[in-house]
Formats: C-alpha cells, structure tokens, sequence
C-alpha cells in the first residue's frame, strides 16, 4: 500500500504497540491539578467537555467513594455526567464538594483566578 508523504499512519511505526493509552485521570493526583483542570475545562463553556472532566477526576479520586460523599449512587453519577446529559447545578456542587473542591465566581479581567478583596 503506498502513502503520501504527508500521511502520518501509527500502525507503521516501530515499538507503537508498546505505548500505553493516556489517561488524564492518571495525572490528577494533586488538589491543585484537579482544581487546574476543572477550572480550565469550565472556562471553555462546553457542558460536555464540563461533564467529562468531572467524570475524569471522580474516576482519578474513585467513584463509588466520591458518589457516596456527594448522595448518588455510583450509577446516578456516570448518568449525570454522560456527554449528553445536562446535570442540575447542584449535582456537580455536591460532586465537587465531595473532590473537596469549591465553586468561585471570578471578573474575567482577573490573571490569577483569586477571589476579588474587599477592601
């Protein structure tokens, strides 16, 4: 079979078979990260990409665990967070409270994502 020079086919490289998925959730082992990641993904306004990255870092900090903190059902978690579904905002708050993770509201002039001071 012939191929363009500019056709980038991974089937054809040597040791391809060796390297393993990426998984974000393998990544997300901090506060930090899960909160960087989260507020990022938020930021893009994407309901779907929201309830991914959700369902990503409950799967990193474990479903059941966090279900249970937040009042689902491990089962009631993964159907609110499908791509298609639209959760109620208080599911993702309980499901973010469960991670330990707080919902802020920030002026989008803000550089460093911290709360506004009050003088």
């Amino acid at each position: 079979m012939q191929h363009h020079d500019d056709e980038y086919r991974l089937d054809t490289l040597d040791g391809i078979e060796g390297l393993d998925d990426f998984d974000v959730a393998d990544s997300l082992t901090s506060d930090a990260a899960i909160a960087a990641y989260i507020n990022d993904v938020i930021s893009s306004g994407n309901q779907a990409l929201i309830n991914e990255a959700v369902r990503n870092v409950i799967r990193a900090r474990g479903v059941a665990a966090v279900a249970e903190e937040a009042g689902l059902t491990r089962e009631g978690a993964y159907k609110a967070l499908r791509p298609s579904s639209k959760p109620r905002f208080e599911t993702i708050a309980a499901l973010l409270d469960a991670l330990g993770m707080a919902i802020k509201v920030v002026p989008k002039s803000s550089d460093d994502n911290s709360y506004a001071q009050v003088a």
